[in-house]
């Protein structure tokens, strides 16, 4: 995937780089071209890192966490995330956000 995400259907899949212990959890910017910055507070230990990040994407696409799944990297700054069943409102607004170059 050359892009920070790829729509398929009612899925979505992002590509995610996550940097834990930052001051505050939020949305950063494109990195690389690929990867979609995520600022988590949380420390990388017993999982905290994933469940916070897992959390702030359901927020942002206003869904279930179950809905929300780590394919790729679970143990890894960069991960591969699903989200299911995506609202189209709601997907419009995060490509807004993150138009593809």
């Amino acid at each position: 995937m050359a892009k920070p995400y790829e729509i398929d259907g009612n899925k979505l899949r992002l590509q995610i780089q996550v940097q834990p212990r930052s001051s505050s959890n939020q949305w950063g910017r494109v990195v690389d071209h690929q990867w979609i910055q995520l600022r988590i507070t949380s420390a990388p230990v017993d999982g905290a890192a994933n469940k916070s990040c897992l959390k702030l994407i359901a927020k942002r696409f206003k869904t279930a966490k179950s809905m929300v799944n780590i394919v790729r990297g679970e143990k890894s700054r960069y991960k591969t995330i699903t989200i299911e069943g995506c609202d189209p409102e709601r997907l419009q607004a995060f490509l807004d956000d993150y138009p593809i170059a």
